[in-house]
């Protein structure tokens, strides 16, 4: 089983302290070894065990994110993320129109994350419709992911109704018409890292949150 250490989280806080070049070029090959690889691991090993159980979800090395940031048009310089993340796909690639699972590590929050983040209104669109016309349907799931201990994310929401959508401020389904991701989080404690949790509690999860994933599908 893939293994995140102690080793693993002190090197992140190391770079949250130290977040420079010269910093982290001299510790690469720990980066590496001890969070990059087995995080690629646990991505492969849960892509196997959601495949098992007839979940089409998967990845691996090429559908993680570099931790380099891209500070163009950011006031943070900083060149590196203190975060290890990555995704599985129905494609197995970074492509994520269908709905995908992420995983994020870091010292501060680590945490699963289940359907579409950040969405257009060009996307919103036609999942804000199918919400209000499968409406029952969506109830259902909802209700469903109540009952397992599970809510969409609601940080990032209109404050008022879409456009287009305004005549539907009465709606049973108003609040979640106006959230702008589609996604189910899950918080992943330090010790599901190192005593090998992640992946049968991601797994787990990716079920109880499939029909919601597939809903918000494009």
């Amino acid at each position: 089983m893939p293994s995140i250490s102690q080793k693993s989280f002190k090197l992140l806080e190391g770079l949250a302290e130290n977040n420079e070049r010269e910093w982290f070029k001299a510790r690469k090959d720990e980066f590496d070894e001890h969070l990059l690889t087995p995080f690629a691991e646990i991505i492969e090993n849960l892509s196997g065990r959601l495949d098992a159980e007839g979940l089409t979800f998967s990845g691996g090395r090429d559908t993680m994110f570099r931790m380099q940031r891209d500070t163009r048009f950011s006031k943070d310089k900083s060149p590196y993320k203190t975060s290890v993340s990555g995704m599985l796909t129905p494609s197995g690639t970074k492509a994520e129109n269908q709905g995908c699972v992420y995983l994020h590590l870091s010292p501060f929050e680590s945490f699963a994350a289940f359907g579409r983040y950040n969405l257009d209104a060009k996307a919103l669109g036609p999942i804000r419709d199918k919400i209000i016309e499968r409406s029952d349907r969506f109830g259902e799931i909802m209700a469903q992911l109540k009952e397992d201990g599970h809510d969409l994310m609601r940080e990032m929401s209109l404050s008022s109704m879409p456009r287009g959508f305004a005549e539907h401020a009465d709606h049973e389904h108003a609040a979640e018409l106006k959230l702008k991701s589609m996604m189910v989080r899950m918080e992943l404690p330090r010790d599901f890292w190192l005593h090998g949790e992640v992946v049968p509690a991601v797994a787990h999860a990716t079920g109880e949150c499939f029909n919601f994933i597939q809903f918000v599908a494009d």
